[in-house]
C-alpha cells in the first residue's frame, strides 16, 4: 500500500472486527508517518491520536484475539515529500472516517454490551480527533 492508494484500504481490510482492526492499524501507522514530517507546533495532537489508535488496536486485540489474528496488517509507508503533509492529513482524516463508520456498524451488530460501550467511546474519541485534524489542517 502507498499513500496514494489509501482509499483502497477500506476494501482490502475485510469485514467485522478483523476489518476494524486492520483499518485502525493502518491509520495508526499513517499517523506515525505523518508525525515524522509535521512541525513541532502541530505534532502533539498527532502524537495523542497515534496513542489513542495504538491503545484501541490493543484493546480490540484483547477483546477479539482469534478474529484479529486473521486481520491484514497494512502500512502506507513514509511520506515522500514535505509538501505532501496536507495530502497526508487528508488521507488520515479519510482513514479515521472509515474507522468510525466500521465501529458504528459493529455497534449495531455487537451482541455484548461491553463491546457496544467500547465502540461508542472509540467513535466519540476518534470523531473529535478527526474534527480537530481537519480543522488544524485548514490553518
Amino acid at each position: 500500500m502507498v499513500w496514494s492508494s489509501a482509499g483502497m484500504v477500506n476494501g482490502a481490510a475485510g469485514a467485522g472486527w478483523a476489518g476494524l482492526w486492520s483499518v485502525m492499524f493502518t491509520t495508526e501507522r499513517a499517523v506515525a508517518g505523518l508525525i515524522l514530517v509535521t512541525s513541532f507546533a502541530d505534532v502533539l495532537d498527532l502524537i495523542w491520536l497515534g496513542e489513542e489508535l495504538r491503545e484501541a488496536c490493543g484493546d480490540l486485540s484483547a477483546r477479539h484475539a482469534t478474529t484479529v489474528l486473521s486481520a491484514s496488517a497494512l502500512d502506507l509507508g513514509p511520506i515522500i515529500a514535505l509538501q505532501d503533509v496536507a495530502d497526508a492529513r487528508a488521507v488520515v482524516a479519510e482513514l479515521l472516517a472509515s474507522v468510525i463508520r466500521r465501529a458504528d456498524e459493529l455497534t449495531v451488530d455487537a451482541s455484548a454490551q461491553a463491546d457496544r460501550l467500547w465502540l461508542s467511546g472509540l467513535t466519540a474519541s476518534l470523531f473529535a480527533a478527526r474534527t480537530h485534524l481537519t480543522g488544524a489542517g485548514a490553518r
